[in-house]
């Protein structure tokens, strides 16, 4: 049972019929609480209720989250190409091609590498 410190819903009136609800932020009491949470909504992905497709994100900082969002090109271009990768905390792209892990965390270095190895 995950224990919630407290919780509310983002400032804005209630949506429309066929609008999205309005996102809810929770602080879990523990963290391994939200990284239990976020990895079994992972698992059980898609999770509806009545009928909306529910969505789980952690909450970063402004920062971390542009550093982040940064790397979103370059995602759906591996995505594209059917490459593996991953984004790990707080900011660094992890790609694996050809079975050997390399870690960009800046977006010019992983394109330079993209451009070097003709992907």
């Amino acid at each position: 049972m995950f224990q919630i410190e407290r919780a509310h819903h983002i400032p804005g009136g209630k949506p429309t019929p066929g609008k999205p609800p309005r996102a809810i932020l929770m602080k879990l009491l523990l963290s391994t609480d939200r990284d239990t949470m976020l990895r079994r909504a992972r698992e059980c992905s898609p999770i509806e209720h009545q009928g909306t497709k529910l969505l789980f994100f952690p909450d970063f900082a402004r920062e971390t989250q542009e550093k982040r969002r940064s790397f979103m090109e370059i995602k759906k271009h591996l995505a594209a190409k059917d490459i593996k990768y991953s984004l790990l905390y707080p900011a660094k792209l992890r790609v694996v091609h050809n079975g050997t892990s390399h870690f960009f965390e800046k977006t010019e270095q992983a394109r330079d590498w993209i451009e070097r190895m003709g992907i």
